[in-house]
Formats: structure tokens, sequence, C-alpha cells
């Protein structure tokens, strides 16, 4: 992030790149305002009770959680965290990073610290019993939400935010093992 920045800063380029700065970029959070909620309201018909959705540029989570309370306080949005020294990409662990500016911290109810090794285990589960091939950021998401339990009493919605396609390894050596 240093190195682009001083490219797009420095004199010889000046006007050439851009940075979006998607950490601190306002317009990541509204695109979530104005699209991702509003879809999330209206597939659900308005009976999303939980939203679920990982700490990282957090954009996600602060547009659509400012979606979803103001048309109803009592939805909660849960936020997912990895543990210190995860191996999680594309979730930040907030006392180990630089907490994004864009983070509206007033919209989150919950934090649900995940491991590596629920999530990892349950991209795993996923792919074996769905055929969904996603990311361990999308399995640290979905773990969290089953540890959120029965008891909603309505829809929870959770954000898938990777797709396996840049994972292939992980998923040729889980094949390998079934193989074996």
């Amino acid at each position: 992030i240093a190195l682009a920045r001083s490219i797009v800063d420095s004199p010889r380029h000046r006007g050439r790149y851009v940075m979006p700065g998607q950490y601190d970029n306002p317009d990541n959070v509204r695109a979530h305002y104005e699209t991702t909620g509003p879809e999330i309201w209206e597939q659900t018909e308005g009976q999303v009770r939980v939203f679920v959705a990982g700490y990282g540029t957090c954009g996600t989570i602060t547009g659509v959680g400012r979606f979803l309370k103001e048309r109803d306080r009592s939805i909660r949005i849960v936020a997912v965290e990895p543990q210190r020294g995860h191996h999680l990409p594309g979730l930040k662990n907030l006392e180990e990073a630089k907490t994004p500016s864009i983070l509206d911290p007033s919209v989150v109810d919950e934090v649900i610290r995940v491991n590596d090794e629920p999530a990892y285990a349950m991209t795993e589960r996923l792919f074996r019993e769905e055929a969904l091939m996603v990311g361990p950021s999308t399995g640290a998401i979905v773990h969290a939400i089953t540890t959120l339990g029965d008891s909603v009493g309505g829809a929870i919605v959770g954000i898938s935010p990777d797709g396996g396609q840049k994972y292939a390894s992980f998923f040729a050596d889980y094949l390998e093992d079934e193989a074996l």
C-alpha cells in the first residue's frame, strides 16, 4: 500500500494513476448502503434479524449495517474477526491491524472471534457437502453463523467475501486426501 501510494503521489506519475483506497473511501460504504443493504432487505422481505460480515475493508458491514438499522433498529449486526496471528486472507484482526477509517463501530452489535481451524474446516465442509468453492473468509463467516444457533427467530444473512478460485491448491489437496 505504501509503494502504491508513493507511485500515485509521485510528481512523475501525477494524474496517471488512481488509488481507490478501499479502506478509507466512503464510496465503499455508500455502495453497500445503496445496493447490498436494499437487496438483503428486499430478498428477505424485511425478515432479516441478523446480518453477519467480516472485518475486512469494513465497507460492507458499515454500509449494510447502517441501511438495515435504519429499517429496524432491532436487527443485530455481527462482525466476524479472526484471532490474532490468523491466516484468513481478507479478514482483519483490529487489535493487530490498522482499523479502516470507514468502519462505523456504532452499527456493530456483536463481534464473534473465529480461529483458523474452524474456518478452514467449514470451508472444506461447504465444498464437500454443498459443492461451494469458497475461500476461508467465507468459512469463517459461515462458522460464526452456526454459533448463533436457531434462536434468532428470523433470517440470518451472511456475506460470502471470497470465492475459492484463489485457493485451488487447498481444494486439490482436499480432493487428493479424499481419494486416498
